[in-house]
């Protein structure tokens, strides 16, 4: 592919994958490759590339005689991705709590402390805000573990885009009771108890699929 092209494509990527994953393009939304290209301003070649690589991603669907479109999740679809996940995310969780260094242990108590700035409040620019960092505060526990086969498996059932709006769904005591499994997650890390951090990643990724499917 040419350095250029594949530039481009990348940027193409990027651009629709964010608005998926913000919400900002809503599930079941049309997206041409003229839409894309011109907001870009760039050739429908490398926009073609990168609509491509996201249907492979699971963030777009194709569909026969109507194109591509940021995909839709039944609530079975939504409730098996969260198990997935529950038991995925809860072994890393365990493995990261035996291998952690303090830095990084100090670096998820202060995203936390980001994260709960503004408490609760369920405005779109603080829940954009918090997602934002809370995708942060998993990705690092997720290094931590050392465990790259099972973060690989881990981050297919993450990177869709209903998973990456949970917070659009939680009520404010739900949100802070989010806030409080973080806290949770980060004190059995620093004291190096697996089972616990096991226990308490479960519990707090289960908490997310009541609310997704509430």
């Amino acid at each position: 592919m040419d350095q250029k092209v594949g530039s481009a494509a990348d940027q193409a990527y990027l651009y629709v994958r964010e608005r998926v994953m913000s919400g900002e393009f809503a599930a079941g939304t049309r997206l041409t490759e003229w839409q894309v290209a011109d907001a870009l301003g760039t050739s429908r070649t490398p926009v073609r590339e990168a609509m491509r690589r996201l249907v492979g991603d699971g963030v777009l669907r194709f569909q026969r005689n109507y194109g591509t479109f940021v995909g839709t999740c039944s609530a079975k679809e939504i409730g098996e991705l969260f198990e997935v996940r529950a038991l995925l995310e809860s072994e890393v969780a365990g493995a990261a709590a035996r291998t952690i260094k303090a830095e990084q242990i100090e670096r998820l108590a202060g995203l936390q402390d980001q994260i709960e700035q503004r408490g609760p409040a369920l405005d779109a620019k603080n829940l954009t805000r918090i997602a934002a960092l809370n995708r942060e505060f998993h990705s690092l526990i997720a290094q931590a573990s050392d465990s790259p086969r099972i973060v690989n498996m881990l981050s297919n059932a993450v990177q869709v885009p209903l998973v990456q709006q949970t917070f659009r769904r939680y009520s404010e005591s739900q949100l802070q009771r989010s806030f409080m499994q973080h806290r949770e997650l980060i004190d059995a890390l620093r004291a190096g108890d697996s089972a616990w951090a096991r226990d308490a990643m479960s519990c707090h990724v289960r908490a997310a699929r009541f609310a997704m499917l509430a």
